[in-house]
């Protein structure tokens, strides 16, 4: 305990540093009477613009050079006794040990040092000098084994997020499986009341196609196609939307062909089955004659297959060996998504090359695969992107990809209503103008989010930045804050879309880095038709350090 509280005495309150002669040498204030090291006191007084106040009391030193302040010898002369006690006594001639011999490996005090090495030829140093030495080894050697350790981390949850990006895009190519197999047994039902020439080599064009899409996609993920719909999106290949279309167009050769309805995957996912499961009835037939209904039922020549009006996904079909046409006896297609800590479930696409995750919600269809959101959450570094999915009418304009400048709260506060973490997220919300429309520093205002009881724009946390550091020259691209200040409009938000050189916004965390071009259209339509962010998510980088592209005419600002 004796020795103890001698070190605290020798230690500056500030660093906790024992005292030594030089920067770190003790140095007394005047006026209140405390002991700090001259590094600390320098360093205290540049971060209070110049002011010297004490750490301890907080007793201000007005007019108090910092190089006139006297040096306790009597503290550092005892400090550095201390030290010496610290190297330990030498067990045969009782002194302290003070030198290093660097052949023998060992200690020495003052009569080691003239009895036995100095004659001998020994290389000799101070203590001192040696434990100098072996702390710059010890902060050289952890350093790179730091900065190997995070090399390491990276490289494992590089290969984390590729198995996750591999799922993610095995799901999509199981939905573009799916969606072919009903395509086939589309065709082949067709097929069967056509009595034309041309409707049948329409139907083996299309089948055709449709094998070659078939055999692509078994070696590379099929491009796939956004289908936008209001407060919907479908995903298809391409192959598949212009086959539905050529189909279409093959119907019109014949009247007596049958008249298809879809519905769609969502919706038939919802249609109760007799034993209480879900039941996927994907493909619903509307027959015009008696004779094209029992064609339709009759199994269908050199294909092997029956075919009902209503087959659930999975269910095997009359007089085929156990499977319908595409199904495996696995659950199909299959689902990634993420779970939150709430048990809420987010999208998961691979798109571009890039995990993209989509806003929570509270329902999911079946999930085949499911990733925890802290994973995800942890890959988040401190320059989160976001996307801005924003349409008309249900017509997708684009995707806006958004920089965050996430050492700002403001900007987590943006994130966390684009993922929406906190239960409500900008998904559905409305652009409810243009401030300065066709003017210098026009910009597309947004930020009304849904909730279970309405739109809000109440704040989500506390403590959001306003002014100061964050004012900017208004320049395109840049996301800022529109409320003011007032904690109950700070999600609102506006987007730069026109500069204005020499004037400023109050309050910027974030620049658009893609899709500027969407929010010019954006900005056409706003006045006269509802522009909605038809969805919202954020972009999981590669690594917890790794951006996934480069930043060429925006670059990121930072306080």
């Amino acid at each position: 305990m004796e020795r103890r509280s001698m070190e605290e005495e020798l230690t500056c309150s500030v660093c906790s540093e024992i005292y030594s002669a030089g920067s770190r040498e003790p140095v007394v204030l005047p006026l209140c009477g405390h002991t700090f090291c001259r590094q600390c006191v320098h360093g205290v007084t540049e971060a209070r613009d110049g002011v010297l106040q004490c750490p301890t009391c907080r007793t201000p030193h007005p007019h108090t050079p910092l190089h006139h302040l006297p040096t306790v010898y009597a503290l550092l002369n005892l400090s550095e006794t201390y030290r010496r006690s610290e190297r330990g006594v030498c067990n045969e001639h009782g002194s302290p040990l003070e030198f290093w011999c660097r052949g023998c490996q060992k200690s020495l005090c003052g009569h080691c040092l003239l009895d036995a090495h100095l004659q001998d030829g020994h290389t000799v140093v101070l203590a001192t000098v040696f434990i100098e030495e072996r702390k710059r080894d010890i902060q050289s050697l952890g350093t790179q084994l730091v900065q190997g350790i995070q090399t390491r981390t990276d490289s494992v949850i590089g290969g984390l997020v590729d198995l996750v990006k591999e799922i993610a895009r095995g799901t999509e190519v199981s939905r573009v499986l799916s969606s072919s197999a009903q395509m086939v047994e589309r065709i082949l039902t067709d097929t069967a009341g056509l009595h034309s020439i041309d409707s049948v080599l329409v139907s083996s064009t299309l089948m055709e196609s449709l094998q070659t899409e078939v055999q692509r996609i078994s070696t590379s993920p099929a491009p796939l196609e956004e289908t936008p719909e209001k407060g919907n999106r479908k995903t298809r290949c391409i192959s598949c939307s212009l086959l539905e279309t050529s189909l279409e167009m093959s119907r019109q050769v014949s009247v007596s062909e049958a008249e298809w309805q879809e519905t769609s995957l969502d919706e038939a996912e919802q249609t109760p089955h007799p034993d209480g499961q879900k039941q996927n009835t994907t493909w619903q037939t509307s027959v015009t004659s008696s004779q094209e209904t029992n064609t339709s039922q009759e199994i269908l020549e050199g294909g092997g297959v029956s075919r009902s009006n209503s087959t659930s996904e999975g269910e095997a079909v009359e007089g085929s060996d156990g499977a319908a046409v595409g199904v495996p006896k696995t659950p199909w297609p299959l689902r990634c998504c993420v779970l939150s800590s709430d048990n809420r479930t987010g999208e998961l696409r691979t798109e571009q090359d890039r995990l993209h995750l989509h806003a929570l919600k509270d329902n999911c269809a079946t999930t085949h695969f499911v990733i925890h959101m802290s994973l995800l959450e942890s890959l988040i570094n401190e320059k989160p992107e976001v996307f801005l999915d924003i349409g008309v009418d249900g017509k997708i304009l684009g995707r806006v990809y958004i920089l965050l400048y996430g050492h700002l709260r403001r900007a987590q506060h943006f994130l966390a209503l684009c993922l929406g973490t906190f239960g409500p997220s900008y998904r559905d919300s409305k652009f409810h103008g243009v401030v300065k429309p066709g003017a210098p520093g026009e910009t597309l205002a947004g930020g009304k989010y849904v909730t279970p009881e309405g739109l809000s724009v109440q704040g989500l946390m506390e403590d959001l930045e306003w002014g100061g550091k964050c004012i900017r020259e208004k320049t395109v691209g840049l996301v800022v804050g529109a409320s003011g200040g007032k904690p109950e409009l700070d999600a609102f938000f506006h987007i730069c879309t026109r500069e204005d050189r020499g004037k400023k916004f109050a309050c910027v965390f974030g620049e658009v880095v893609r899709g500027i071009e969407v929010l010019h259209d954006a900005v056409k339509h706003v006045r006269t038709r509802d522009v909605t962010v038809v969805d919202v998510g954020v972009v999981i980088p590669n690594s917890r350090r790794h951006l996934n592209y480069e930043l060429t005419s925006y670059q990121p600002y930072m306080l």
